[in-house]
């Protein structure tokens, strides 16, 4: 067993990994779509972040969506503001298909959020406490 207790054990952060087809189409979505920036690529891997969320992206060109179209991976990435990040984002997501982005809404779990549709078919939600 590890000496370090638990108390004194600190978790930086959950940085989850997506396995997507095309890594130039998914590095385009995030960065271009929406405002993660490149920490650090080699090969079929890269790291990615907005503020203090971040991602890690392994291509698998052969990975393609379940046979029922359904997502396999859904995040959520709270925000201060997702109004604000909703606004700053608008015009990209304007862009999008509509069955790929949800507006901002009031959740009966007491969440205030949006989804967008990531290009593997996945889903992230930004998020914050109702008022």
């Amino acid at each position: 067993m590890n000496s370090a207790s638990p108390e004194r054990l600190l978790v930086k952060q959950v940085t989850p990994f997506l396995h997507v087809p095309d890594m130039n189409a998914a590095l385009t979505f995030f960065c271009e779509t929406l405002p993660f920036k490149v920490l650090f690529r080699h090969s079929n891997y890269a790291y990615i972040a907005f503020g203090n969320a971040a991602v890690r992206l392994l291509e698998e060109p052969e990975r393609v969506l379940t046979p029922d179209g359904k997502a396999r991976v859904s995040m959520y990435i709270d925000v201060s503001s997702v109004d604000e990040l909703h606004a700053q984002l608008r015009q990209h997501l304007d862009v999008l298909p509509a069955d790929r982005v949800e507006p901002v809404m009031n959740k009966p779990w007491g969440q205030r959020e949006f989804q967008v549709r990531l290009p593997d078919g996945d889903w992230l939600t930004f998020g914050q406490p109702a008022a």
